[in-house]
C-alpha cells in the first residue's frame, strides 16, 4: 500500500536553511538569517507550527551528508515533523540525482509535505513534477560549473608559481605582504636543514623522528599553532614520525620551486581527498628562497639506494663506514668492530675496525678477515678525495675524458648485452603476439576446445607480462648508461670543492661514496699490500 502524503492543514514544520562557501559570495540574499526569517514568516503566515530550523553553514551542496540535514531526516522519520520548508531546490541540494531521490520517494515515503518557496515546488501538488527535474538539473550543473572555474582559478595560480594552501611548510611562513609568497622561517627552518643533515648521515626517517622527539623539537603542525598562539584544535599526534620526515625530505619547495596540484577530490560530488599521478603536479621553479642546496637535495634522493644508510651500534650512532665498506672477495659487507673496554682512566679507548662479516658469522671457512683499523682507512680515503679533487681544479678536461674512456670501455660489453638481451625479448614478444592471434583463431575454427584456448591465452599473456617488464628494466639500464657525460660533469662539479678536506665526517663520506671494496692483505717482497677500490656518486671506481 502506498504512502499518502499527509492533507492537513496542521503541519509541524522544519524549516531547512543552507549556505555553501561559493553561495557566500552572491551576499545577503542567500545568508542564513535572510532564509530563517522569510520561511518563519511564511510558515507563520499559513498558521503552521515550526518544530525547529536546521541550518548546515559552510557545507556544499554537492553532498547530502550534512549535519544538520541529517538530523531534519531522523526527526521526520520519528514524525516529529510532517513538512520540510527551504527557499528553494538548490538549498536542498545541487546532486539532481540525491535531490530527486528525496523529493520523489524520500519524504513522500515518510508521508513528509516538501515545498521549495521560491521555486514553487510542492510535493502536494502534482502537476510540478517536471519542474522539479528541471530545477535539480540545473542546480547540478551549476554546481558542475562553479566546480570547473574554482578549478581553472586553481590551476592558473599554481602555474604562476604561487602558493596556495591553509599551513606553509615547515620551514617557511606566509609573506606578510602577499600570503602566495614564501619567505624563510628564521625559527623552523634550522629543523629542516637539520633532517637533511641527519638524512646524509645515514640515518633512517625513523631514526630522525626519534631523535627530533627526544630533543623535544616540536612537530610541524605544533609550531603553526605555536606561531600563531592557538591552542590545537585538531589534537593530533604532537610527534615526529617516520612519514612527516619522509614527507619532508621529498619535498622540493626546500630546493626554492614550488610543486602543487598533487592532491585533488574524485570528482565535483565526491569530496573525497586523492592523490594524483605525478603526471599532473604543476612545478614552478625558483618561486622563492631554498633552504638547501642542490648539492644536499640529490645527496638526500641518493640514500634510498645508498648502501650507506647503515645500522645503529650500542652508542645509537652509525659507525663513520657502516654500510659502506664491502669484501672485494666475498661481497659481503663489513662488520664495525669497537673496543668497548675502559681504560684505567676511565675514558673509552679509540679502538675502531671493520672485518668482513661472512667472516664474523662463519669463520675462516667462510672468507678471510679483511680487517682494516678506521685510522688507516681514512687516512686512505682523504688522500683520495684530496687528489682526484686538485685534478678536478688543475686538468678538468684531462680527467673527464680519461674517466670517460675508463667508463666506456667497462660498459661496452655490459651495453652490447643489454642490446642483445633487448633484441631477443622484442623477437619473442612478436612470436608471442603470434600465438596469441592462432589460438583466438584455432578456437573460432573449432580446432581447440574452449577451456584449451583459455589457458593456452592465460600462459602467454604471462608471459608477455613478464617480458615487457624486463624490457623497462633493461631499457631504464641502458639509457643509464648512456648518460655517462653529465654523470661524469656532475662529479666533477662536486669533487672539486674537497681540495682542502682536513677531517671525514660522515655526511661528506655518504655524499662523495658509494661503497669501498676492502681486499686482503698479502705479502709482496717482504712488505704487506692490500687493494683498496673507492667507488664515488656519478662515476664509480675512477684508477689514475
Amino acid at each position: 500500500m502506498a504512502m499518502q502524503i499527509n492533507n492537513q492543514e496542521n503541519y509541524n514544520v522544519g524549516i531547512y536553511a543552507r549556505l555553501s562557501r561559493d553561495d557566500e559570495r552572491v551576499g545577503e540574499s542567500v545568508s542564513i538569517e535572510n532564509q530563517k526569517e522569510l520561511l518563519g514568516r511564511y510558515a507563520r503566515e499559513q498558521g503552521w507550527n515550526i518544530f525547529d530550523y536546521y541550518c548546515d553553514d559552510g557545507v556544499s551542496g554537492t553532498t547530502f551528508d550534512r549535519p544538520e540535514f541529517n538530523r531534519l531526516v531522523q526527526d521526520a522519520t520519528d514524525k516529529k515533523i510532517n513538512l520540510v520548508l527551504c527557499k528553494d531546490l538548490s538549498r536542498l541540494g545541487r546532486d539532481y540525482i540525491e535531490a530527486g531521490r528525496y523529493t520523489d520517494f524520500v519524504f513522500p515515503s515518510l508521508g513528509c509535505r516538501f515545498i521549495a518557496l521560491n521555486d514553487g515546488v510542492d510535493t502536494l501538488q502534482k502537476n510540478n513534477e517536471m519542474l522539479v527535474i528541471i530545477k535539480n538539473v540545473m542546480n547540478d550543473l551549476y554546481a558542475r560549473d562553479t566546480s570547473s572555474k574554482i578549478k581553472a582559478v586553481k590551476q592558473s595560480t599554481f602555474k604562476s608559481g604561487k602558493f596556495v594552501g591553509c599551513y606553509a611548510p615547515l620551514g617557511y611562513k606566509k609573506s606578510e605582504a602577499d600570503k602566495h609568497i614564501l619567505e624563510i622561517d628564521p625559527i623552523t627552518a634550522p629543523v629542516v636543514r637539520q633532517i637533511f643533515d641527519l638524512r646524509l648521515q645515514g640515518n633512517s626517517f625513523r631514526k630522525i623522528a626519534t631523535q627530533l622527539n627526544a630533543e623535544g623539537v616540536p612537530a610541524p603542525r605544533t609550531f603553526y599553532y605555536m606561531a600563531t598562539d592557538r591552542e590545537n584544535i585538531r589534537s593530533k599526534s604532537p610527534y615526529w614520525n617516520d612519514t612527516t620526515v619522509k614527507t619532508i625530505l621529498r619535498n622540493e619547495v626546500y630546493l626554492g620551486h614550488m610543486v602543487q596540484n598533487k592532491t585533488g577530490t574524485v570528482s565535483y560530488k565526491n569530496h573525497k581527498q586523492i592523490t594524483k599521478p605525478q603526471s599532473e603536479w604543476i612545478k614552478v621553479e625558483n618561486t622563492h628562497e631554498p633552504l638547501i642546496s642542490q648539492d644536499v637535495w640529490d645527496a638526500v634522493q641518493r640514500m634510498d639506494n645508498h648502501p650507506g644508510r647503515g645500522r645503529t651500534g650500542k652508542s645509537g650512532m652509525i659507525a663513520l663506514f657502516g654500510g659502506i665498506l664491502r669484501c672485494m672477495d666475498c661481497g659481503s659487507s663489513l662488520r664495525y668492530m669497537r673496543d668497548y673496554r675502559k681504560t684505567t682512566s676511565g675514558k673509552e679507548p679509540e679502538f675502531k675496525s671493520y672485518v668482513c662479516n661472512r667472516y664474523a658469522i662463519g669463520g675462516k671457512d667462510a672468507c678471510s678477515t679483511h680487517y682494516i683499523n678506521q685510522k688507516a682507512l681514512i687516512a686512505v680515503v682523504l688522500t683520495d678525495i684530496r687528489s682526484k679533487a686538485i685534478l678536478a681544479q688543475k686538468n678538468r678536461e684531462a680527467l673527464k675524458e680519461r674517466i670517460l674512456a675508463m667508463k666506456k670501455s667497462a660498459s661496452a660489453e655490459r651495453t652490447s648485452m643489454l642490446k642483445t638481451e633487448l633484441t631477443a625479448i622484442d623477437k619473442r614478444l612478436a612470436g608471442l603476439e603470434k600465438l596469441i592471434q592462432a589460438a583466438y583463431e584455432d578456437k573460432v575454427m573449432g580446432r581447440i576446445p574452449e577451456v584449451v584456448c583459455i589457458n593456452l591465452l592465460n600462459k602467454y599473456e604471462a608471459e608477455r607480462a613478464e617480458k615487457l617488464e624486463c624490457k623497462k628494466e633493461l631499457s631504464a639500464k641502458l639509457a643509464a648508461s648512456e648518460e655517462s657525460e653529465k654523470s661524469v660533469d656532475d662529479w666533477l662539479d662536486m669533487i672539486q670543492d674537497y681540495a682542502q678536506l682536513e677531517e671525514l665526517d660522515r655526511a661528506t663520506l655518504v655524499r662523495l661514496i658509494q661503497k669501498i671494496e676492502i681486499g686482503e692483505k698479502r705479502e709482496v717482497d717482504g712488505h704487506v699490500e692490500r687493494d683498496i677500490n673507492i667507488y664515488y656518486n656519478f662515476v664509480g671506481f675512477v684508477e689514475l
